[in-house]
């Protein structure tokens, strides 16, 4: 699971700025950031949904470096 745990945060990061950018692109009333938090300025979303995103790239290329150390 250690070795596999890496590539799973890394899918889960790109799924989520794909999404983010497919619904940045449409024009909404308000946009669902997470879970029950919404927003109507699009740009917090982007922001947010890119931080949140950025999170889990980070993390699974850190412990892919540790992975690939060992």
């Amino acid at each position: 699971m250690k070795k596999a745990l890496p590539y799973i945060y890394i899918t889960i990061g790109t799924l989520i700025i794909v999404g983010t950018f497919l619904q940045f692109f449409k024009d909404h009333e308000s946009y669902r950031i997470l879970f029950n938090f919404n927003t109507e300025n699009k740009y917090i979303f982007l922001i947010v949904r890119g931080l949140f995103a950025g999170w889990f790239l980070a993390d699974g290329i850190n412990k892919l470096k540790q992975n690939k150390e060992n």
